[in-house]
Parts: structure tokens; sequence; C-alpha cells
């Protein structure tokens, strides 16, 4: 499903099945595809810490609707410090300083 096709009937009249498929997912979370394939990723690679909640059926990837709702309600993780992982740059003050 591209990431611009049709919201899925269910979704739409709020009558949401047990078990979505990724893209079902995506298009709930209001994601694309992609990021909720490797979301689904995280979450196997993981262990289920992190990431889009899924079930491997064979080659299949599906989410559970009251997976889905508990991440939602859930409240989220502290966000990880960012860090542009450059060096601080110490000593360097670019600012002219007055003279004297």
């Amino acid at each position: 499903m591209a990431e611009n096709a049709q919201v899925p009937a269910p979704i739409l009249s709020g009558e949401l099945p047990d078990v979505l498929t990724v893209e079902e997912a995506a298009a709930l979370l209001r994601i694309g595809r992609r990021t909720a394939y490797e979301l689904a990723a995280r979450f196997e690679a993981t262990g289920g810490r992190e990431g889009l909640p899924v079930v491997r059926l064979g080659r299949c990837l599906r989410v559970s609707r009251a997976r889905l709702e508990q991440l939602l309600l859930s409240d989220p993780p502290a966000p990880a410090p960012r860090s542009s992982g450059l060096m601080p740059l110490r000593g360097l003050d670019r600012r002219r300083r007055p003279a004297g």
C-alpha cells in the first residue's frame, strides 16, 4: 500500500479488526509504509523493547489491535539525549572581544 493510498474501510468506519497488516497500522498511525516496516524490524531486533509491536506468521507480519491501542495509550519513554556526534570546540570563541 502506498503512503498516499486510500485508508482501509474498517479504519474509516471505526470498526477495527483484531489483527491489522503493517500497512493498515501505518495508516492508523499516519506514518509511511517504510517507517512502519522499519519499526516492525526494530521490534523484532530488540525482542519487543521498542518499535511497532508485530507478530510474525510465516513470512507475514501482523499487528495486534490490542497491542497497538496499548502502545498508543501508554506513556511515551523519555527521549534519548541527542548528540550531533561532533566533539565540542573548546577555546574557540568566534565572537570578537573588545580590545583592552
